[in-house]
Order: C-alpha cells, then sequence, then structure tokens
C-alpha cells in the first residue's frame, strides 16, 4: 500500500483527535500559549532517535548483529517518523512545501561540490 504525506497527516491527526491518556489528549494546535506541548513533542521525539540509537551502538560495539535487530531499528524510526508527523499537524508546518524549498537551496548550496 503507498501512502500520500498528506494522507498519513490526516490518519495521524484523526487518530491523535479520538484519542488520550486520562485527560490529556493526544491532539492540541500549538500556539503562544502551549508552547509546553511542542517541547513535550520534541523530548518524545529526542527520545526515539536515543532509542534507535542505542540499538544502533549496540551493532556497532559487537553486541547484536543489525539483521537481528532490524525490526527494533525500524520500529523506532517508524515512531520517529509518527512525532514528526504530529508535530507538523499540531505546529501547522506544511512538510511538502518546506521539503521541496529546502531541497531547492540545498541543491543551489552543494552544486559547486
Amino acid at each position: 500500500m503507498s501512502l500520500s504525506l498528506e494522507k498519513i497527516k490526516s490518519l495521524q491527526k484523526d487518530f491523535d483527535i479520538n484519542h488520550s491518556v486520562g485527560e490529556k489528549g493526544f491532539y492540541v494546535d500549538i500556539d503562544e500559549s502551549n508552547i509546553h506541548e511542542l517541547e513535550h513533542l520534541i523530548v518524545c521525539l529526542v527520545g526515539e532517535i536515543g532509542e534507535f540509537s542505542n540499538i544502533l551502538k549496540k551493532v556497532a560495539r559487537g553486541d547484536s548483529r543489525l539483521k537481528e535487530v532490524k525490526n527494533l531499528l525500524d520500529e523506532e524510526l517508524v515512531d520517529t517518523f509518527i512525532y514528526l508527523v504530529k508535530i507538523s499537524n499540531q505546529f501547522n508546518v506544511n512538510l511538502e512545501e518546506g521539503y521541496l524549498n529546502k531541497l531547492e537551496k540545498n541543491k543551489k548550496r552543494f552544486s559547486g561540490l
């Protein structure tokens, strides 16, 4: 199955709006009045990158083989992606437009290399 980024964002937003932990919902629009919500999402994002890094560290030092932990790495990377999608939804970031703009900047920046 192939999904567009727009569809992924929509699926995640629907999930977040309809789920909560206790009284705290999974979705809130972020603005000046609740910047702590963005901070929380960033901490979660960095935590997922940390989990990915820790598994990879164990492979690099020989405690595990990549093929044995590939599924764990995949899952942590997807968790990271989910938090990026959540942030883009709740902080109103257009990832597609931003990506294309950044790609053009990078093409210009690295064209002389």
